[in-house]
């Protein structure tokens, strides 16, 4: 093979060389320019979504202002009572300030509620009073401003041993509110997807 020949294959090999890396740079610069739009695609979606957000939770808010309102001036009832003996002391501190002194009957009980987290027990009151007509029916009106989210369950009132006295048998159940497991239930991660199982080798 002579020079000139030599020359021409030299020749074609820079250029086919050359060929070869214009493709190479022009695909890299078709695949950066693609990834680019779309990532500035996903930004643009991730964008309207964030704003579509903002404008959900505004709505969200405004539509239950007056429900967290109402939530919110109900919690130092819920606080005032979380324990049996916290309910008992209430029931307590209402007989001795109303006067009621003839108590025939008292029993306090827990009850609990199974599947129920924000109240999982409540406390079961049940009395039977004897006293002058006005003192009962205060202490029954002290006892719904005391506690005001127990639900009363039983009021029978009777005649008592004098014509000026009533007696009256009340039950009625406290619910113990507790608030602080919805929270931690919130703050929990999401549990992770469990891993694939591994091949086994010897298969």
């Amino acid at each position: 093979m002579n020079p000139k020949q030599i020359a021409c294959v030299i020749l074609l090999l820079i250029i086919g060389a050359m060929t070869y890396t214009a493709q190479m740079i022009h695909k890299k610069v078709t695949t950066t320019r693609t990834e680019a739009e779309d990532a500035e695609t996903a930004a643009v979606t991730a964008e309207n979504e964030r704003s579509t957000a903002e404008i959900e939770t505004a709505v969200f808010k405004t539509e239950t202002d007056d429900i967290r309102r109402f939530l919110r001036s109900w919690l130092p009832a819920i606080d005032h009572v979380q324990t049996q003996q916290e309910a008992e002391q209430t029931i307590e501190l209402s007989l001795r300030e109303r006067g009621i002194n003839l108590v025939r009957s008292r029993k306090t009980e827990p009850k609990q509620a199974a599947g129920n987290k924000i109240i999982p027990k409540s406390i079961v009151t049940t009395l039977t009073i004897e006293e002058e007509f006005a003192k009962v029916l205060n202490w029954l009106g002290d006892i719904e401003r005391r506690l005001p989210t127990a639900r009363m369950k039983v009021v029978q009132i009777t005649g008592g041993s004098t014509g000026s006295q009533l007696k009256m048998d009340v039950s009625f159940e406290t619910p113990i509110f507790d608030l602080a497991s919805v929270d931690a239930d919130k703050k929990k991660p999401a549990p992770k997807a469990s891993s694939a199982a591994k091949p086994n080798k010897n298969s």
